[in-house]
């Protein structure tokens, strides 16, 4: 092998290096910039504010197909929450829920 042939593959070789070093260095910087805590911040809200807009739609949808069950339910909920005969019939609904689980958890077989 002579001396030029040498060269030519030494600066060819360095040629590589140096387009291999560029594409690792522009591959790193736009890693470094996909994953920038204000970047990752921005993705994490769109997300969230994609998913919300998602069940706002979905309730408005479910609402407007079963109008009287949704009003049934904003009753419920104001009566538990402001009526107190409401309020005290849903906390004894919730002990004897309570107590029947208790129940069925110490009087299972052992082998269902």
């Amino acid at each position: 092998m002579s001396a030029t042939d040498q060269d030519q593959r030494l600066a060819k070789a360095r040629e590589r290096a140096t387009i291999a070093r560029l594409r690792f260095i522009n591959s790193l910087q736009s890693t470094q910039r996909r994953l920038s805590p204000d970047r990752l911040k921005e993705d994490a809200q769109l997300a969230v504010s994609d998913r919300l807009d998602r069940a706002r739609t979905d309730v408005k949808q479910t609402i407007r197909r079963h109008p009287i069950l949704a009003i049934s339910g904003v009753a419920g909920i104001l009566a538990v929450l402001f009526w107190m005969p409401a309020r005290t019939t849903a906390l004894l609904g919730m002990r004897a829920a309570q107590f029947v689980w208790i129940n069925r958890q110490l009087w299972r077989n052992i082998n269902d």
